[in-house]
């Protein structure tokens, strides 16, 4: 494994965003891009901004986050003329501290060390076209806008509006503070600087962004942790309150930590990459839900409500005490399809997979407002209340979401299932619609050996497990709420899907699991990630486990920094395409966890090294969405996807989800304890994890040695809860055992 910054790679935008805020630039700081912008509520508000001395492009030196919504930005000037002799170039430095925060906050200043007095235009570009996020990304055509822009030289105020009946936007531009007076020219302000030698100019900013309508079903709050109320938000008018904003983006992000698991260890690049998810976790808090948070899907494409995303997040972060899963549940259950709607999919009792507010959406131009072509997120929704429950033991929990769970699974028996086979599939139902409805969505990703595009209808092959899993979980429920015979339903139901299942899509030349059915009830026979998703999901037959491992990590599949989503072998296969090749570390995770449910530890670990190693090359251990799937022997370092979202919530939490498999930790709500059967790799002997919370406890856990080695021993305990080894069944159930033997526990406090 590396050590960390050895290579650091960048993204290749800087990004900083809170809440539905975002503003999305190169490298250098300035909006010019196609795909760059200053973002809200799925609209572009600036889609053009930058400084410049005389019109001349100011020369980059530095652009850092100071935090995810704050950027320090450093530049110096090109030679020009500034009257009747030349200013040399790096003689002005230029810094630039920008803050979101209810809209974007500026602070300039601008310090000569010009041997002379100099007098010049520093210049800012600006323009509005308010586009929709679709339309940036490149998904829709852009149409003609009227903008119009209104200039207020007494309040040194410019304001950008749209309207379109009853949707509107505004940008106003305000010039809060300056050492001189702007003067408005079209799409420019021209600042007259007059320096003497090491005199700094100064100015305030602050782009205010507003309008109408957000969408019923925008949410409670739309905007990051930690900002304040309109009458208390600050501004910029000096270093010192710059000082103060950072000073409460650092004690607001030291409380979210404080309130999750941390973890100790002397391997560098697993800390690193640990604390960063915990940041990137922090800085995707997106809505607040009484009093807990509903985490972004991704930033800069996805920073919006996804289902799936929000779902699979909440899952991998539970073990940390991360506060999603209520939030999750409860704006989802809000969601939730409550009639037939083939313009956005709802179906009654379907989870929504994409909420958007902007224009296209609220004017019914696309289906996102919300957006149900997902196959997954119902049944996740059901696996995600089962794991809050097995982590809490709270009851309550379970009677409160009792009800969007079984709307999830009539939906799934009655719309999901369209032919009556017992699977579940997907199909297209309108020219908007998604051609691929899984977590693999992008419309070439299901592929047929040779490279062709599956048609649909399509059973695909991971939301079959996901199926069984929520089938057996329902029961599981059912049985805590005294409704015994509904249990046994759900129950009988799994073991049927289970039967059909592992006859119809079992590949016996193979040796593996079919990506799908296609139309005709064929297996698609291409080899792909997703049947790991199945040994997660326990519908694997224990005899075919270690065949599918092994599938899984011959070197088609396997590159060393992780699994791919297709086999190099396919027709299709393309490693730095989004889904026909590359490597998505919560694929991973989600794999590595069912490995070890099956006791192949050493296949988990192997997978954790690889997402690990790529990221310590990764700026600040920050792992992307996903990376290329080129060949770690031939490639050195990862090779990052050019259009990823950097952060990616369910990339941030394929962190904690990896150290889950390796520590094997797994709730028993019954007990109310904690069962572990640790199995540490050679290069993480020893970790100790700090509140590790569970039902009504905190408990610190301290692991050292390697594979079956491996011991643990309890430092502190608080509230109600037990801690064990996790002992050898048979019969695994849901329990997530390792290997079939029992790990060496201490209990010293």
């Amino acid at each position: 494994m590396p050590e960390p910054a050895v290579v650091a790679i960048q993204p290749l935008q800087l990004t900083i965003h809170s809440g539905s805020t975002m503003m999305v630039t190169h490298r250098e700081g300035w909006i010019e891009h196609p795909r760059d912008g200053l973002f809200d509520h799925d609209t572009r508000y600036l889609s053009h901004y930058r400084f410049t001395f005389e019109q001349l492009p100011p020369t980059f030196l530095t652009a850092e986050r100071a935090a995810h919504d704050c950027a320090i930005l450093t530049y110096a000037n090109p030679p020009f003329q500034a009257g009747p002799e030349p200013v040399d170039e790096l003689s002005l430095l230029l810094r630039i501290t920008r803050v979101l925060d209810q809209g974007l906050h500026e602070y300039i200043e601008l310090t000569s060390f010009v041997a002379r007095p100099i007098s010049f235009r520093l210049m800012a570009n600006l323009d509005c076209t308010f586009d929709s996020i679709f339309e940036v990304r490149g998904l829709l055509p852009t149409p003609p806008r009227v903008i119009r822009s209104y200039w207020n030289d007494a309040e040194s105020t410019l304001t950008c509006s749209y309207r379109d009946t009853w949707f509107s936007r505004d940008l106003r531009y305000h010039v809060l503070a300056s050492d001189s007076r702007p003067v408005y020219s079209p799409s420019l302000l021209i600042f007259r600087v007059n320096l003497a030698h090491q005199q700094t100019w100064r100015a305030e900013i602050y782009a205010e962004l507003t309008g109408a309508p957000l969408g019923r079903y925008a949410g409670s709050v739309v905007r990051g942790a930690g900002t304040q109320d309109a009458d208390d938000r600050p501004r910029l008018q000096d270093g010192a309150s710059v000082a103060a904003r950072l000073k409460r983006s650092v004690a607001d992000l030291r409380r979210w930590t404080e309130s999750l698991a941390a973890v100790e260890t002397t391997n560098r690049v697993v800390q690193r990459a640990y604390d960063q998810a915990i940041r990137d976790l922090a800085s995707l808090r997106f809505q607040s839900v009484d009093g807990e948070w509903y985490p972004s899907a991704g930033v800069p494409w996805y920073n919006a409500v996804f289902g799936r995303d929000a779902l699979i997040t909440a899952i991998q972060c539970l073990p940390i005490g991360c506060p999603f899963p209520r939030a999750v549940l409860t704006r989802l259950a809000e969601l939730q399809g409550k009639r037939v709607d083939s313009w956005t999919d709802e179906e009654p009792g379907k989870i929504p997979h994409e909420l958007r507010v902007g224009q296209l959406s609220l004017m019914r131009k696309i289906p996102f407002n919300p957006f149900y072509g997902t196959v997954d997120a119902s049944l996740l929704y059901v696996i995600l209340l089962s794991e809050a429950y097995r982590f809490s033991g709270n009851r309550k929990l379970l009677e409160e979401f009792i009800g969007p769970v079984e709307g999830c699974l009539r939906w799934a028996r009655e719309y999901g299932d369209i032919d009556g086979d017992g699977f579940i599939e997907y199909w297209m139902r309108g020219p908007n619609d998604y051609h691929n409805q899984s977590w693999k969505d992008s419309g070439d990703a299901v592929v047929y050996p040779d490279g062709r595009i599956v048609p649909d209808p399509i059973a695909i092959v991971e939301v079959q497990g996901y199926y069984f899993d929520a089938l057996r979980r329902a029961a599981e429920i059912y049985r805590a709420l005294g409704r015994d015979a509904r249990a046994d339903d759900a129950e009988a139901r799994a073991m049927r899907l289970y039967t059909a299942f592992n006859e119809a899509f079992w590949l016996p030349d193979e040796q593996f699991y079919a990506f799908g059915l296609d139309p005709d009830k064929q297996p698609i026979r291409s080899a792909t990630s997703n049947p790991g998703h199945l040994l997660w999901s326990g519908i694997v037959p224990p005899d075919r486990v270690g065949a599918v491992a092994e599938r899984l990590f011959r070197t088609d599949l396997y590159c060393g920094w992780g699994v791919r989503t297709l086999s190099s072998q396919n027709g299709a296969y393309d490693p730095v395409a989004y889904q026909r090749g590359s490597i998505w570390p919560h694929d991973n995770a989600i794999i590595a966890l069912g490995l070890k449910r099956y006791g192949h530890w050493e296949a988990a670990n192997r997978i954790a090294e690889g997402i690990f190693a790529a990221s310590g090359y990764f700026a600040r251990g920050q792992l992307p969405e996903l990376w290329a799937g080129l060949d770690r022997a031939t490639t050195f370092w990862p090779v990052i996807y050019p259009k990823a979202n950097v952060p990616q919530a369910w990339a941030a939490g394929s962190i904690p989800m990896l150290l889950r498999a390796i520590l094997g930790i797994e709730p028993d709500p019954e007990r109310r304890c904690l069962r572990l059967n640790p199995t540490l790799p050679d290069w993480l002997d020893d970790i100790t994890v700090r509140r590790l919370k569970a039902f009504d406890g905190c408990v610190d856990l301290r692991f050292r040695g390697t594979g079956t080695e491996t011991s643990f021993e309890v430092l502190r305990t608080s509230g109600v809860l037990a801690v064990e080894p996790e002992e050898a069944t048979a019969d695994r159930g849901m329990t997530f055992v390792g290997g079939g033997r029992t790990a060496r526990g201490s209990r010293s406090l």
